[in-house]
């Protein structure tokens, strides 16, 4: 077999290569839309994906019958990171200790920990959060001696942190969340606020339509298809806030931690949409955070559903192809047939 030949094509930097027995050219992999693409990416375009935080580039060889394409490809990034509390003990002593080590897409750590800690109970605003990594000083900064993989939250005096009642492992993935609290009756025992109950407020003519919004604002995932997607809308269906993260659970805390770091904000009637499935622990989260609508393209747990049920949660699942499946709390659509339109509709179809 003759040794392969390479060479550098000098238009947009991608490496060409050929030999007598397979067709082999470079490409870049993965369009904006997420497919993969046959045009060569130019070196300009991807250095400007090369930098964007959270995705990571690496070598790809696509083997198709006797074709191979060697190519750059775009995927998420996913590494630990390490929570670390300050907060005052029962004898106002000063503290430090690790509230647990949890896998995540970096680039929105703050918004992460602060949607963390509020769905788990640990503090009850985001102004509970009085400090973020003051132990370092601006010679840190400087030499980069800060472990982007850490963070330090200094609590308010006011909040006492019960390490009694945090009975779980201190690491968890990005796969399954913070898993562990299994029973309604757990979240019973957190006094969560009731969810209002005003009727017929959501339109279901711009329930199909979220997805495909929410779609436009993922960025990460248009670079690399591996990322889970959620979204705040309002009640007309506009997008308020979006986050992504490798995992589904950080990805909703990312999002509920936005929210209460957005003063200008509320959860009245306003809408959860998720890129995947619900599990009990989404439900949990959005429920804490006093949203009544949650919205998702996948399928219900039966423990979501039965926890919707407990607390009066609009559940809806199967969001996709122009239509969805109600679970509970129907009472808060709209889905009588006029001749008025959304303005998300309007713009659809223009």
């Amino acid at each position: 077999m003759p040794m392969a030949e390479q060479k550098v094509n000098p238009e947009n930097y991608s490496l060409v290569t050929s030999d007598s027995i397979f067709n082999v050219t470079c490409r870049r992999n993965r369009q904006p839309n997420g497919h993969r693409s046959s045009q060569p990416k130019t070196q300009q375009q991807h250095q400007s994906s090369s930098y964007t935080v959270g995705v990571a580039a690496c070598s790809v060889r696509q083997i198709n019958g006797t074709n191979v394409s060697l190519s750059i490809d775009s995927v998420i990034v996913e590494e630990p990171l390490e929570i670390r509390l300050i907060y005052n003990d029962s004898e106002d002593k000063e503290q430090e200790r690790v509230y647990l080590v949890t896998m995540r897409t970096p680039g929105d750590d703050l918004n992460l920990v602060t949607g963390l800690l509020l769905a788990e109970g640990i503090i009850n605003s985001a102004s509970d959060i009085v400090g973020i990594n003051e132990q370092f000083d601006l010679d840190d900064i400087y030499h980069n001696d800060i472990n982007p993989n850490e963070i330090y939250l200094r609590l308010s005096p006011d909040i006492i942190v019960d390490w009694a009642l945090i009975n779980r492992d201190t690491t968890s993935f990005s796969s399954c969340g913070v898993c562990g609290k299994s029973s309604i009756k757990s979240l019973e025992l957190r006094n969560i606020p009731d969810l209002e109950t005003n009727g017929a407020w959501l339109s279901g003519h711009i329930i199909p339509h979220f997805s495909e919004q929410l779609r436009r604002y993922q960025s990460m995932f248009n670079q690399t298809g591996g990322v889970h997607g959620c979204a705040l809308f309002d009640a007309k269906g506009e997008l308020l806030l979006s986050c992504e993260d490798v995992g589904r659970h950080n990805a909703l805390d990312k999002l509920l931690g936005k929210l209460a770091r957005s003063p200008e904000l509320n959860q009245l009637e306003k809408i959860v949409f998720l890129s995947g499935r619900i599990s009990f622990e989404l439900v949990q989260k959005v429920l804490v955070s006093g949203i009544s609508v949650l919205i998702a393209v996948g399928a219900p747990s039966n423990l979501a559903i039965n926890m919707a049920k407990r607390f009066n949660l609009t559940l809806i699942g199967f969001s996709r192809d122009g239509g969805f499946n109600v679970y509970h709390g129907a009472f808060r659509l709209s889905l009588l047939s006029d001749n008025r339109k959304s303005d998300i509709e309007n713009q659809h179809d223009n």
